[in-house]
């Protein structure tokens, strides 16, 4: 649409790249994903929770066999091979077009595949637990041969009636068909039946379960690499902020956000960067995604935004955010409001450790904001009850974070453990003052409290201001034309 601004020329943005703190964007290598010793001991700890049965495990086709074979999916847009996760967690492997058969009683691990680079090959045989390669067609015949020994097969698939919710339910299909007409089933539960009709005498389960079991304590490892994407993540947020200027656009703020992922080794964003501006701020996810320009639109002066982002660094991902002013000043309005969440927020992460539940810090937020009531009022105090209504219909602030978004660990009600790591990311709205305030925090429980793995990112609205007073990779003026 056409607009009366133009971005500043190249000269102002290597300017400003010069003047930006050097850690960012010094040259480096990608971050290093897990060492073999990790997928090690997944095996056996795999080995020991599957013993009684064959595990089998296919891997992602190379990028031109999947563009064919999902030609007709729109979802299907990844430019770049990525190994099945489960797979490449449990093994490590990443070759293309290849199957996997875990044999828990032998505790071994095979690999079957046509793949001919020398460079894959040249990794696996770094992997000195992973026999082969086998060649492709040898799987089935070995399956058959070794299944003497089970009466049971893992594979990965969700099982629909084990899904639990209406959610998990519904993501254990794929597709869209018309009232009437059967859901499609997944690739994985394609592979399933399969083995069920190729052998009928014996037991297919799914490894799903297990995964999760194991998912929910991260390694110090997995730290490492979920501190890095967490912490690049907050490097991308602190520029989101430093661009939220009145003229450009939301698209503006996701370049400025894409370039910081990229020049920081993360491969790519967790999903699409969330910027909601203005009247986006009330609305959710499903629209702001069901468009295939996300919504986009000019930041105007006085408004808010929220910054919802993630980054994806060694398979593991990120997910945190802020909420900043467009312009870089907070109205007197949207201080208060802001001043309101921060300190229940804060109680909330303060308070997490070993033995506290998802379920009592929902209760510490809502306590916090439910004390503040009778010194509020007007639009502070119906948006301060509306939001302790909203905390109490929730069990959770968030959710657990590791190579999915929504990852695995303790039930709502279930004591926290070290290792665990999760999101909080309440949201406060106050439709009358046009204004919501979000944060999103990542935290690892330690053995005596928690530590916050997305650090880097302001709280206090002064903390904010001072940032986005800093120069920007990006400024607009009045040249601009598009």
């Amino acid at each position: 649409m056409p607009s009366k601004l133009k971005l500043s020329s190249g000269i102002m943005f290597l300017l400003l790249l010069a003047s930006l703190p050097g850690s960012l964007y010094a040259a480096g290598p990608m971050p290093e994903k897990l060492p073999p010793s990790f997928h090690q001991s997944r095996l056996e700890e795999v080995y020991r929770r599957c013993s009684d049965g064959l595990i089998l495990l296919r891997g992602e086709p190379n990028w031109f066999r999947k563009r064919e074979l999902r030609q007709f999916d729109p979802n299907y847009s990844d430019p770049n091979f990525k190994q099945e996760r489960n797979l490449y967690y449990l093994t490590g492997i990443e070759v293309p077009d290849s199957f996997v058969m875990i044999d828990p009683k032998r505790r071994e691990v095979r690999l079957y595949t046509d793949w001919e680079n020398p460079r894959e090959l040249a990794e696996v045989a770094r992997l000195g637990y992973v026999k082969g390669p086998f060649p492709a067609a040898q799987f089935l015949h070995d399956v058959l041969r070794l299944t003497a020994d089970y009466d049971t097969i893992y594979t990965l698939y969700v099982p629909f009636l084990e899904a639990g919710t209406l959610h998990g339910k519904t993501a254990a299909l794929e597709g869209l068909f018309p009232p009437g007409m059967g859901e499609p089933l997944t690739e994985e539960m394609q592979f399933a039946h399969k083995l069920a009709e190729t052998f009928p005498g014996l037991r297919v389960r799914s490894l799903n379960p297990t995964l999760i079991e194991m998912q929910k304590i991260k390694t110090p490892e997995e730290v490492r690499i979920l501190r890095y994407a967490n912490e690049l993540a907050s490097r991308a947020v602190v520029e989101a902020l430093k661009s939220l200027r009145p003229g450009l656009y939301d698209h503006d703020v996701k370049g400025v956000i894409d370039y910081t992922f990229d020049r920081g080794g993360g491969v790519g964003p967790t999903f699409a960067n969330n910027i909601m501006s203005g009247p986006h701020m009330f609305m959710n996810l499903l629209p702001l995604w069901s468009d295939y320009y996300h919504l986009d639109r000019q930041l105007e002066s006085g408004e808010g935004s929220f910054i919802d982002i993630g980054a994806e660094v060694a398979y593991y991902v990120s997910d945190i955010g802020r909420t900043g002013p467009v312009g870089g000043k907070f109205t007197p309005e949207q201080r208060k409001l802001y001043n309101i969440y921060l300190p229940c927020f804060l109680k909330a992460e303060h308070s997490i450790r070993p033995g506290i539940t998802q379920h009592q810090l929902v209760e510490i937020t809502a306590n916090c904001a439910e004390q503040q009531l009778p010194s509020l009022q007007g639009p502070f105090k119906a948006a301060t009850d509306e939001w302790v209504k909203s905390l109490r219909s929730h069990t959770t602030l968030g959710h657990y974070q590791d190579l999915n978004v929504l990852g695995a660990g303790a039930g709502d009600d279930e004591p926290l453990k070290p290792g665990m790591v999760f999101a909080i990311e309440p949201v406060l709205y106050a439709k009358e003052l046009n204004f919501a305030v979000f944060m999103e925090d990542v935290i690892l429980v330690t053995e005596d409290g928690y530590d916050v793995l997305s650090k880097g990112m302001p709280y206090t609205p002064d903390e904010v201001e001072r940032v986005m007073a800093e120069p920007s990779l990006i400024q607009a003026d009045e040249r601009r034309t598009h």
